[in-house]
């Protein structure tokens, strides 16, 4: 899937980091001034909230992006954003519940499962 369609100027998305779970809600723009882009993201589904802004003039830094994020939608309903993309407990059960020992979790396969699942 070619994931840079979905970084249009002007538009607002979710990705998901394919190492650490973490879902970003993800604005870019371009600045006509500077000649760069910009993405500024936060995160969704941490206890707390970052922010994050990549800027470059050579897309070296979205490329960088594109390889370490997954688009997951565009526009959620209501009930999948709080279900799955702000769901700190979901995130919780897949960064420290490993299915392991008796541990109660839940695997990398379901959590992406669940994230990829209907927007």
């Amino acid at each position: 899937m070619n994931s840079s369609k979905h970084l249009r100027e002007g538009t607002y998305t979710y990705w998901v980091n394919k190492k650490s779970g973490t879902i970003h809600h993800v604005s870019a723009e371009y600045s006509k001034y500077w000649k760069n882009f910009k993405l500024t993201m936060s995160t969704c589904n941490l206890p707390y909230e970052r922010m994050y802004f990549t800027r470059g003039s050579d897309m070296s830094a979205i490329d960088r992006f594109l390889k370490n994020y997954e688009f997951i939608c565009e526009n959620p309903t209501n009930k999948f954003f709080v279900d799955v993309l702000a769901n700190k407990k979901l995130k919780s059960e897949f960064s420290w519940g490993l299915k392991t020992k008796g541990r109660l979790g839940i695997t990398k396969d379901e959590f992406f499962n669940k994230v990829k699942g209907e927007a």
